[in-house]
């Protein structure tokens, strides 16, 4: 999703605690214990976290520019999207939007 914010906590847990989580993240996430934690949390919160994801998708919808018809195109060349910043790849889909001067991503404008 576009932005996110990444934001570092500082848990104190008892060594056992951790123990389990570092041989649960070898497990299921190639021993990232970030990873872990991160699943651990929003799977038991999943009602949660898809009403603030939902939440954030509508915000970034109601942003985005409007395509201009007929437009759309797959890139030839790599470049950098100027609505969102990020690198536009050969053979991912670009249109011309209101507002930009250059091709942006498709996804990066409004749905029709």
């Amino acid at each position: 999703m576009g932005a996110n914010s990444i934001k570092r906590l500082t848990v104190n847990l008892d060594d056992y605690v951790i123990k389990i989580a570092e041989e649960k993240a070898k497990v299921m996430f190639k021993g990232n214990v970030d990873n872990y934690i991160h699943w651990l949390i929003s799977s038991n919160n999943k009602q949660q976290v898809k009403k603030v994801v939902k939440d954030m998708e509508k915000k970034l919808e109601e942003k985005k520019p409007a395509a201009i018809p007929n437009t759309s195109k797959t890139a030839m060349y790599n470049n950098v999207c100027d609505f969102c910043k990020q690198p536009i790849y050969q053979g991912e889909e670009i249109c011309k939007a209101e507002g930009y001067e250059n091709y942006i991503h498709r996804k990066c404008c409004k749905k029709d």
